[in-house]
């Protein structure tokens, strides 16, 4: 019988880290389904391929601890595949390492540049596999796999089943569940935004795990994302967030800003209505911003409504920055197609709800734009000021 996931994950956590350089494997710092499984995935296929190594790659989950109740999906995920957060490894044992004056070495997978709180911990990226822009760092890392496709798990998957391990080697329900999971979620059932990666992971997903059903399988994931009953406004405004810090040559706001993204599944009136109108939600969203000092807090909202899905766009920047924003938009409305809302669209229909600097928030009509493409148009924006 072959090793398991969960055999090799308790197998870690037994063994302790006595060398001087721990290798990791690290997700970006949203830490959603594709960087999480992407994470365990690479560490597992590397232990297959060399269960003799003293020191197995380690997989990090970009978050602390605490923050996974938060993420209903990847529980519900690492659960259906018999693991519990007690066999896993945060941010919070890289700090440990890190203070216990290791060398940390890592390979990323799902982003290909090291940024904010892990980067303190990082001493070398060694190895990379991921599946959005090339940002052209750490050109002798190996592996260095960075294409454009669904799911970056297809290129982990792909590359251990196809490229590394023996042909006569066939890959675990569990792990192929753990990818498979990851690549349904990104691609809709691969049915949106599949590259020929995607293509080649369905074909041997189907193959090793051909009792799931994928259609349901979405379905039962997507319902586990969404749930977020019972989360405050903080809890959903770092549920999935990213930060980036964008830099501008001709020095405007010194010539760097910081924007931190939340991407949530409601629309803005929700959030309204849960948290204490839009002044109640609007105070929460400045604590948030004060709170990971940054210069602008972003909030992304998707949803379906009446059968529509829908996107907006809300910016809440920080006083010094409030014309610079909009400046900021007027850049990228065209792109991203954005219209100030109606009395009353972005929330209930009481006639309270208007534009102002601190709360700039838009209807966001190209709803084929998500923060993988909002992002690089933000900072294209600050850098074209």
């Amino acid at each position: 019988m072959s090793l398991t996931v969960r055999s090799f994950l308790n197998l870690l956590k037994a063994t302790p880290v006595t060398s001087n350089t721990v290798r990791i494997v690290c997700g970006n710092e949203s830490a959603d389904l594709d960087s999480v499984t992407s994470a365990i995935s690479y560490a597992y296929f590397r232990f297959v391929e060399n269960s003799k190594d003293a020191q197995p790659i380690i997989p990090i989950i970009n978050i602390t601890k605490d923050d996974l109740k938060l993420r209903r999906d990847i529980i519900h995920v690492l659960n259906d595949v018999n693991i519990d957060e007690d066999l896993l490894f945060f941010l919070d044992d890289v700090k440990q390492w890190q203070e216990s004056n290791k060398t940390i070495e890592a390979v990323l997978v799902d982003h290909n540049e090291v940024v904010n709180e892990v980067k303190k911990y990082i001493t070398k990226v060694v190895g990379v596999v991921d599946h959005h822009k090339d940002m052209g760092l750490y050109l002798d890392a190996s592996p260095r796999i960075i294409q454009v496709c669904g799911s970056c798990t297809s290129l982990v998957y792909n590359y251990f089943v196809n490229e590394i391990l023996p042909k006569s080697y066939q890959p675990g329900h569990d792990v192929t569940q753990l990818c498979l999971a990851a690549g349904l979620v990104d691609t809709t059932n691969f049915s949106h935004r599949v590259e020929h990666a995607d293509s080649i992971s369905k074909e041997l997903y189907s193959k090793y795990a051909p009792d799931i059903d994928m259609d349901k399988y979405t379905k039962i994931i997507k319902n586990a994302k969404n749930d977020i009953s019972g989360f405050t406004a903080r809890d959903l405004l770092r549920k999935d967030y990213k930060q980036f810090e964008f830099s501008n040559t001709k020095g405007v706001h010194e010539g760097k800003l910081i924007m931190g993204i939340s991407s949530i599944v409601k629309p803005m009136g929700w959030l309204y209505e849960e948290f204490g109108g839009r002044q109640g939600f609007k105070e929460e969203c400045i604590r948030y911003r004060e709170e990971k000092d940054i210069d602008i807090l972003t909030i992304m909202t998707s949803f379906v409504q009446n059968g529509k899905f829908q996107r907006q766009m809300t910016l809440i920047p920080s006083d010094e920055v409030k014309s610079l924003a909009k400046d900021m938009i007027s850049n990228i409305e065209e792109y991203l197609k954005l219209e100030k809302p109606d009395v009353g669209v972005m929330g209930n229909t009481s006639g309270t709800l208007v534009n102002d600097e601190e709360f700039q928030q838009y209807e966001q009509q190209n709803i084929e734009a998500s923060r993988k493409q909002v992002a690089p148009s933000l900072e294209m924006a600050f850098q074209d000021l």
